[in-house]
């Protein structure tokens, strides 16, 4: 056994030199289903249809859009709405769900983070439409 495969990590060779990697690190940033981790996060999600970017009134169907928020979350606490399109995470553009399961499971490793979204306008969702809303979601320790 080589000692690089001791060691239980995913070694990444790059340009600049070396990397170890925890295989649960690695596969918490890569191959993590975004729609468990969404859940995780407190927020049932799925892709943007075509209705809902017409009914939101977006330019594109990029983003993931936020069908239930689940009580005492840390969606919740950051107070991200039912019916809201998440377009950003730490100022990354969220593109599908394989983008924002990736750019989540990374902004929940660092702890704090920003969430941008597109919500409803309508005053019995009190979302601002038209504009991106941002959303500050807490280090939430056990």
């Amino acid at each position: 056994m080589k000692r690089w495969q001791a060691l239980g990590g995913v070694v990444l060779a790059g340009f600049l030199g070396l990397a170890v990697v925890s295989p649960a690190a690695a596969a918490a940033v890569k191959g993590a289903d975004p729609k468990a981790l969404a859940e995780e996060f407190g927020a049932i999600v799925g892709p943007v249809t075509e209705d809902i970017r017409k009914e939101l009134n977006l330019r594109t169907s990029e983003g993931v859009a936020v069908f239930e928020i689940i009580g005492d979350s840390l969606a919740d606490l950051a107070g991200i709405k039912v019916k809201s399109v998440i377009a950003e995470i730490n100022n990354q553009p969220v593109r599908d769900l394989d983008a924002f399961g990736r750019l989540l499971s990374q902004a929940l490793a660092q702890g704090n983070a920003t969430i941008g979204s597109w919500e409803p306008a309508s005053p019995e969702d009190q979302g601002a439409g038209q504009q991106m809303n941002f959303h500050f979601v807490p280090n939430r320790q056990d």
